[in-house]
């Protein structure tokens, strides 16, 4: 029982057990593979970029953010080589760097972090689920009506699709990075034909790359402005790639954190500056704008056989949402896993099941996106929300780099940048403080956030401080919540009798 659920209940809750291992089964083309989904974040975030400020400008965007995720991986991966054992990734580095001057704000970073990647799930499962409804039960239009909500066919289909990707994630990091190989594979067929469209197809014209930041007329700081704002909304998909730290207890090599940070984001570089020139000039700002969604489906349906490229298209689409969905979980579960061991969150979540998964992180997380599917109604604005945290936990790390290098310069680092690391650092700081302040405050110039926005996000960041005071003042507090004492020694009768369990 205890292996399978990894507690001791009592009556103020479920004490966890000492804690198992999370086991050494990776290696980074595995990381690689789950962190090739955010490649697969084009599909779903591309299109109102493009629609906004036109395909050149969105092309600039996406690989500037994709280029500082490449550049803040290498940071990451110094700090992977610090702290092999500790699960959890950048939230777990933020607060390793910030616990001397400022506890609480790894609960930040953690909570933060872990609501940026759970609440995709919800988002990119209703999207693949409306996909499917539209393009194969176009009838099936009606609702459940259970009085305080409605639920639909395309509803269903994504919380199916969210309970079949928690099962292999439930028997660990292999299988749910063996998930994202098949999807990954499917996923470079679109990505490579829009690599190579201008050079194979009739379609694409170079008068449909369009610029449309900074134009006459434009009064947000000459375009700047619009700029950042959608650089913080493209941030979470353009440096997803740092989740391959949150694997590094599970690798099977010390090197294997940072060629998968790296390999990972140069790919994810490359993709998001060759793939937006080559939807770009198959579709124009115009059309792009009529229906954003639509863009990728089109564009791959200007370039194959009529017939084909259709179900084609939908098919590959649905894959690359699925690789978000997968990743998230397996990515989220380990930040909320190593929060719990550093004590940050309530220590329930630090059990892990009988594969080394921390099985009840996921299952907080299928939780919280089905109760989001069936009750928001535009998930959308939850992302811009979750954004907010998300990149405060990334800011906390790279700061948190300078402050790991002055306070700790003899730790032991197997990977260490050189001195041009350190003015990097502050470099990205700054660059990340800018664009999360300015471009939450602006958020409402995208059309997607707002005061609501802005309020859900700082609610979430309050409840991290209420987790963390609850777990430090009171869970850590009590005894019967701390972990229970050995059992005592079995007794021994004078005549060397056989012993007697008590």
């Amino acid at each position: 029982m205890s292996d399978q659920l990894g507690s001791i209940p009592t009556a103020l809750g479920s004490i966890p057990t000492a804690p198992a291992a999370l086991h050494r089964t990776l290696r980074w083309q595995d990381a690689f593979a789950l962190a090739m989904a955010v490649s697969g974040g084009l599909f779903v975030s591309f299109g109102p970029t493009m629609a906004a400020i036109g395909a050149l400008s969105a092309m600039v965007i996406w690989a500037l953010a994709a280029g500082i995720g490449w550049a803040q991986n290498h940071l990451f991966a110094e700090m992977a080589s610090m702290f092999p054992d500790k699960p959890g990734g950048v939230p777990v580095y933020a607060h390793e760097a910030w616990k001397g001057r400022f506890a609480p704000a790894g609960a930040l970073a953690t909570f933060g972090y872990w609501f940026g990647w759970s609440a995709v799930i919800s988002i990119v499962s209703l999207t693949a689920g409306g996909i499917i409804q539209a393009r194969w039960f176009p009838e099936a239009t009606g609702a459940l009506d259970l009085g305080v909500l409605q639920i639909g066919v395309g509803q269903l289909i994504a919380i199916g699709l969210i309970l079949a990707l928690m099962v292999p994630n439930l028997f660990g990091a292999q299988p749910a990075a063996w998930v994202n190989k098949v999807f990954g594979a499917l996923l470079l067929i679109p990505l490579l034909v829009f690599v190579v469209a201008p050079l194979i197809s009739g379609e694409w014209e170079a008068a449909n790359l369009s610029w449309g930041l900074g134009q006459p007329g434009a009064d947000h700081w000459g375009g700047w402005q619009d700029a950042i704002v959608w650089l913080y909304l493209v941030g979470w998909t353009a440096y997803g790639t740092e989740m391959c730290a949150a694997f590094t207890p599970e690798y099977r090599s010390t090197k294997d954190a940072r060629r998968a940070l790296s390999s990972s984001g140069a790919y994810t570089f490359m993709m998001f500056a060759l793939v937006p020139i080559g939807v770009g000039g198959l579709i124009s700002q115009g059309e792009a704008a009529a229906d954003p969604t639509a863009v990728f489906v089109n564009g791959f349906a200007s370039v194959l056989p009529a017939g084909f490229a259709g179900d084609a298209a939908l098919v590959i689409t649905i894959g690359a949402l699925l690789m978000g969905v997968n990743a998230s979980m397996a990515d989220g579960s380990r930040a909320l896993y190593g929060a719990a061991v550093d004590q940050l969150v309530p220590r329930q979540f630090e059990a892990l099941n009988r594969h080394g998964v921390p099985a009840r992180a996921i299952v907080a997380a299928v939780i919280m996106n089905v109760l989001l599917v069936l009750f928001v109604s535009n998930p959308i604005s939850i992302l811009v929300a979750a954004n907010m945290g998300y990149l405060l936990a990334i800011l906390l790390a790279v700061s948190g780099f300078l402050m790991l290098r002055r306070d700790r310069p003899h730790a032991q680092r197997p990977f260490k940048l050189g001195r041009w690391a350190v003015p990097l650092a502050a470099v990205l700081s700054i660059y990340g403080a800018a664009v999360l302040i300015i471009g939450a405050a602006s958020s409402e110039l995208s059309g997607y956030g707002g005061p609501l926005e802005l309020a859900i996000g700082a609610g979430i960041l309050l409840l991290s401080l209420v987790l963390f005071t609850y777990r430090r003042r009171i869970q850590d507090r009590l005894p019967l919540l701390r972990e229970p004492p050995p059992l005592p020694a079995p007794l021994t009768t004078p005549d060397h009798t056989r012993h007697t369990d008590v």
